[in-house]
């Protein structure tokens, strides 16, 4: 049975969230071994109202912003990590659309309510990778002699692909000398639109994020979302708000996996007792010099990611390229963090009946999350060069 848990206000304090975490933890082990999507804990968050956390609260939501969102993501991806991952993607979604506010998402906004209104985006495609280093996406978007659209491509890293109630599909579109892209917001059932089982991941293994192939899929002309030409100011703005957003609830995600390591890993020092030690492994100070170690890096990511969303909250002027540094020393962090963690424990870390191993495997996944490293480095290096 599910523990009964209350919100006393549109935000989780620190002891539902932990309670949620553990609850999610229980089933985290399965969904891992069997790549077995997490239905139960969207239904857990829908009924908790946490799915619609950052809906603006004109919408019914609860108008939340990335401090709040950072917050439930951290708690929720440490106890399973799939689910954080498109929790924190459905947070940024539903920020951006309700933020700009186009008319088709009163209708997105009333299902989200309902626990039906979970939205993903479709950027990444097998030929073309990650949106992020640029090029035109394969995908098509004609428009029809009815206003409508239709779209035709394949798409890759569809997280959440058995549960999202709408994509906002990223393609191209050829119409005069000029090439533009944009979104089209395409409901996750509509005909034409069919799943490829092709995940099979080493971590996030219960993320389902397979492809997805559109063929003919037909959209209203009021699902086309921002077409713009690559460049245009409009274009940076509006990446300037994704960057900030996604680089800061990733990071908030593996933060969650890093502290769920953490406290896996002291749990064992406190409880391992080798006889040849005739005490606890927590009471070696080489073992706590470790322990301390990873504190420190704890630290920095707890501090990097709650400045940086104050400042995303309260600041007009957003700062991606900050926003990709907090993301990519914090993922860093965690990975080095679980890295100490095995250091000290020997084959129980990697023994598949402890969680340590898989919270290592997820952690990797954060290195290949866009944006990359190279991408990150490079930006901060370019700015700092021609600024400073």
């Amino acid at each position: 049975m599910n523990p009964v848990i209350k919100l006393q206000s549109p935000f989780p304090n620190d002891e539902v969230l932990a309670s949620l975490r553990r609850e999610f933890a229980a089933t985290a082990a399965e969904h891992d071994e069997h790549a077995s999507f997490p239905h139960h804990n969207f239904k857990r968050l829908a009924e908790l109202g946490l799915l619609t956390l950052t809906t603006p609260a004109d919408y019914g939501g609860a108008g939340g912003g990335l401090q709040e969102a950072a917050r439930v993501v951290r708690a929720v991806g440490g106890g399973e990590a799939s689910t954080g991952l498109l929790l924190a993607m459905n947070y940024l979604m539903h920020h951006l659309l309700g933020n700009s506010r186009p008319a088709i998402y009163q209708s997105v906004a009333r299902a989200a309510l309902d626990g039906k209104g979970i939205l993903n985006a479709l950027q990444a495609e097998p030929d073309l990778g990650s949106a992020i280093r640029g090029g035109l996406p394969g995908t098509v978007a004609t428009r029809r002699a009815d206003g409508s659209w239709e779209i035709n491509g394949r798409k890759a890293w569809a997280t959440g692909s058995p549960i999202v109630n709408w994509w906002l599909v990223l393609a191209r579109v050829d119409e005069g000398e000029t090439p533009q892209v944009g979104s089209w917001l395409v409901p996750g059932n509509a005909p034409g639109l069919s799943v490829l089982p092709t995940w099979n991941h080493h971590g996030m293994r219960a993320t389902a994020s397979n492809e997805l192939l559109l063929e003919k899929v037909v959209v209203p002309a009021e699902a086309a979302l921002d077409i713009m030409t690559p460049g245009s100011e409009k274009f940076l703005q509006r990446g300037a708000r994704v960057q900030v957003w996604n680089g800061l609830l990733i990071a908030a995600l593996y933060d969650g996996i890093g502290i769920a390591g953490r406290d896996w890993l002291y749990k064992f020092l406190r409880e391992r007792v080798p006889s040849n030690l005739g005490k606890p492994l927590s009471t070696v100070p080489r073992i706590q010099a470790v322990a301390g170690e990873i504190e420190s890096l704890l630290l920095i990511n707890r501090t990097l990611i709650d400045d940086a969303t104050y400042r995303a909250d309260t600041v007009e002027a957003l700062d991606p390229t900050r926003a990709q540094q907090v993301k990519n020393i914090v993922t860093n962090n965690v990975v080095r963090a679980l890295e100490l963690a095995m250091s000290v424990t020997g084959n129980h870390g990697l023994d598949r009946r402890n969680s340590l191993e898989r919270h290592y495997r997820d952690a990797l996944c954060g290195r290949v999350h866009a944006p990359q490293s190279d991408i990150v480095l490079t930006n901060a290096g370019r700015i700092a060069l021609e600024t400073i």
